[in-house]
């Protein structure tokens, strides 16, 4: 009798749990959706929290990490609020790791980055502008395949930040700009810059 009563308990407990994950499965399908279809019209605001919960169940689902990547992109592609869309990308990559590996993310983080280094170097705040090259420099490392290795923006960003450097005789610092972003710049005004300071023996110490 006991045996009997445990095995009708057993297959009990077997249904129950085979009817809970199937309905969490029908839950997770229908919330996605939702989130999906929010999100393809762009209602970011509403559609966060459901694919927060999609990626929170399943972090691996593809078609999610798509929408999550997409709503981003859609929110960081105002240039009048460039420092917004690092933070913007900054919190949300903290959210979702995935994004650091985003090429598109990523991309979009250079390009403003550097477009506030250029700003920040008009308004004469050198300080702040090489703060800002040094995350360009960052995201150029952490990340191959960006295609921004011809980017004539970029590249004239490190020029003038080295010959800026190089004019008020802070050659460590003008080395440091030229060497590195040669990494990333076949640039024959950084090569020819960092030519002048290794002949002189300048910026080495």
């Amino acid at each position: 009798m006991y045996l009997k009563l445990s095995a009708v308990l057993l297959g009990l407990s077997l249904t129950t749990t085979a009817f809970a994950q199937e309905s969490d499965s029908v839950e997770y399908k229908e919330t996605k959706e939702k989130a999906i279809k929010l999100a393809v019209n762009k209602n970011v605001t509403e559609a966060l929290p459901l694919l927060t919960s999609c990626y929170n169940k399943n972090m691996e689902d593809k078609e999610v990490q798509t929408m999550i990547s997409a709503s981003l992109i859609s929110l960081v592609s105002d240039k009048n609020n460039l420092q917004g869309s690092l933070d913007t990308i900054d919190s949300w990559t903290a959210k979702f790791p995935f994004l650091q590996d985003d090429k598109q993310v990523r991309k979009i983080y250079t390009i403003n980055a550097n477009q506030l280094a250029f700003l920040s170097f008009q308004e004469k705040n050198i300080e702040k502008s090489l703060a800002y090259h040094d995350l360009v420099i960052e995201e150029l490392s952490k990340n191959e395949g960006l295609g921004l290795k011809d980017n004539k923006d970029l590249i004239s960003m490190a020029v003038n930040l080295a010959a800026d450097q190089m004019e008020k005789k802070e050659f460590r610092t003008a080395r440091k700009i030229a060497s590195e972003s040669l990494a990333y710049f076949n640039d024959p005004e950084l090569k020819k810059m960092l030519k002048y300071m290794d002949d002189k023996q300048l910026g080495l110490n």
